[in-house]
């Protein structure tokens, strides 16, 4: 997990140092949710949640992965987990049609 410096680096800087990947390519997978930033500027609109994975919970940082979202359901689910405190997180990876979810 991030320190909260580091934390606060990300956030200014609107970015994870890792490979991004794709929401479709994570339907049907199972993986861990280990943060997140909102707010971030695409060219795919201004609003996108950024959020970072790691396919297993013990994996180094350099094996995390990053995907953006503006998945209503997705962004809800991750705000839950932080006011939990539960991060990192095991969840997987839906879709219905164009709509994606974490289950």
């Amino acid at each position: 997990l991030l320190s909260r410096r580091q934390r606060q680096m990300c956030i200014r800087d609107r970015h994870f140092n890792c490979p991004e990947t794709t929401q479709q390519k994570l339907i049907n997978l199972t993986f861990w949710v280990c943060d997140y930033i909102e707010g971030v500027k695409t060219k795919f609109g201004s609003d996108r949640t950024l959020v970072k994975i790691k396919m297993n919970r013990d994996d180094p940082d350099r094996d995390a992965r990053k995907f953006f979202t503006n998945s209503r359901e997705i962004k809800y689910v991750l705000a839950k987990i932080r006011e939990m405190d539960k991060f990192p997180r095991r969840v997987t990876m839906r879709a219905s049609g164009t709509r994606y979810y974490l289950e």
